[in-house]
């Protein structure tokens, strides 16, 4: 876990399943035109690109850890409730972890559960990545690697945009380590531009902001989190920082998401009342009331 009151390394050994696109990320919202996104002429936008400028103008999106296993093909009752969050909100991005088995697992292709329900997922607002533990950077290249591949050879149909890299070390020494898996990762995905997610949990160096799109800056216990801890800055960007936090209250705290949204305007958040207290998994269930916590945070922009 690295630090005793973050629940990272938890989801190693405790997952329930087995555990807008990369170029959202880091563009200023007044930077963003349909011509980034196409070819076309801006007057005559294709449906897609005009749904990415309306994805544009909501600065802060959600990240899910669903490290849940999805429940029966085509039924997926476990993901039912985040597939309806994703339906509802469709000018909200979602930033979706993948996690079948603390990692993609070790079969080439996932479950037939994982292949039906994580083609539901898919949707123009969704950012769907794997799940890659790198053990604070004392894991083996070459099985960070492997689990890259394996998500990368995923059929079309359950395809990911990108990966998640938990347990990331945030230190200088080992930011050429996280380069390689960064560059690997989006040579093998989505077509050579895969997303990438950096999770340290805490605020690493400012290095790591140059190579991903997304830095989970905050992960932790809701009661020890404040605002202020962030470090918002021209090399700390806000649009590139992710906060996640367990074990908060049921209802929406509107406070901390009025300021995480409206005024520092990060990236992206999760809040969940699920719980880590007494060695429980926080990412065991989605949060009570999720489509609250999400009308909340698209209300706050």
């Amino acid at each position: 876990m690295g630090a005793s009151n973050r629940c990272r390394g938890c989801v190693l050994s405790m997952c329930t399943g087995g555990h807008g696109p990369a170029t959202f990320l880091g563009i200023k919202r007044t930077d963003l035109s349909l011509s980034l996104f196409s070819s076309q002429p801006t007057s005559q936008p294709t449906t897609t690109n005009m749904l990415l400028a309306r994805l544009a103008s909501l600065a802060t999106g959600i990240i899910v850890p669903l490290y849940i296993f999805p429940g029966d093909p085509g039924i997926c009752a476990s993901w039912t409730p985040l597939i309806n969050s994703i339906t509802a909100q469709p000018n909200l991005r979602f930033h979706v972890i993948i996690n079948p088995n603390s990692g993609p697992g070790t079969t080439a292709q996932p479950d037939a559960s994982y292949q039906s329900c994580v083609a539901k997922l898919k949707h123009p607002n969704v950012e769907l990545v794997g799940y890659v533990p790198t053990g604070f950077g004392s894991r083996a290249q070459s099985a960070v690697t492997a689990d890259i591949n394996t998500y990368a050879g995923w059929a079309s149909a359950y395809a990911l945009d990108g990966i998640f890299f938990d347990e990331v070390s945030g230190t200088a020494g080992d930011l050429g380590k996280y380069t390689t898996y960064v560059s690997h990762a989006r040579q093998v995905l989505k077509g050579g531009s895969g997303a990438v997610t950096l999770n340290p949990g805490a605020q690493p160096t400012a290095g790591y902001f140059g190579i991903a799109d997304l830095v989970a800056t905050r992960e932790d216990f809701f009661n020890d989190f404040s605002p202020s801890q962030l470090t918002l800055g021209s090399s700390t960007p806000a649009n590139k920082q992710a906060v996640i936090l367990h074990d908060a209250p049921s209802a929406p705290p509107s406070s901390i998401i009025s300021q995480l949204v409206a005024t520092d305007r990060i990236g992206a958040l999760y809040i969940t009342d699920d719980v880590q207290a007494n060695n429980g998994n926080p990412y065991d269930s989605l949060p009570s009331d999720l489509a609250a916590f999400v009308s909340a945070v698209a209300a706050a922009q």
